[in-house]
């Protein structure tokens, strides 16, 4: 049984189009791909902490004693276990939430999601494809630089494929707003069709 993680960073809960566009991501997902387990991590209830100093100490102490039962790694084992993980972000300040950077501190654990050889850093999580949906009201154009990050970063942690989901401009005048969602609904049913073809 495959297992996708949903990564929620859609601040504005069910207003957010972000979201709607990723509940067609993954019922389509769930449609075409029997038994898929998803897992939802919602950033808006988790109360992940910012990696600060104390947080630091705690996280580097259990990463020398592998100790991922801990229930500081909970969220990362989750992710370092799934065969997908599907981010949904809006397209905020030119990237995504503060939360969803949270995330990712989080997810960086030595020994679980990456490990050094001869001084290269090689990731370690199971996963195939990373997804990566956003919306935004303005134009995003050349200035995409949330999902350059999040592509990097889940190339860096090991997830070699990744694709994007992304609707534009809802807020500018005269834009057909209904046509705008239409088109990115499409290319959520086409991106889950895609994901549950490679889960098999």
């Amino acid at each position: 049984m495959p297992k996708v993680l949903f990564v929620n960073a859609c601040v504005r809960g069910e207003e957010s189009r972000t979201l709607r566009l990723a509940r067609v991501f993954l019922d389509t997902l769930k449609k075409t791909c029997p038994g898929v387990e998803i897992i939802h991590q919602d950033l808006n209830t988790m109360g992940l902490r910012s990696v600060d100093m104390v947080t630091l100490s705690r996280k580097e102490a259990l990463c020398d004693q592998l100790a991922w039962d801990d229930p500081l790694f909970a969220p990362t084992v989750a992710f370092q276990q799934a065969e997908a993980v599907v981010i949904a972000a809006p397209y905020w300040d030119m990237s995504f939430p503060s939360i969803l950077k949270v995330w990712v501190e989080n997810m960086y654990v030595r020994n679980l999601t990456f490990k050094y050889v001869n001084d290269q850093s090689v990731g370690l999580c199971r996963g195939k494809e990373a997804v990566y949906i956003t919306t935004a009201g303005s134009p995003i154009g050349e200035h995409d630089w949330g999902t350059v990050y999040i592509r990097d970063v889940m190339k860096v942690l090991g997830i070699p494929g990744f694709a994007e989901v992304k609707a534009e401009a809802f807020d500018l005048a005269g834009r057909d707003v209904a046509a705008i969602m239409a088109d990115a609904e499409a290319q959520a049913v086409l991106a889950a069709q895609q994901l549950a073809k490679k889960l098999g």
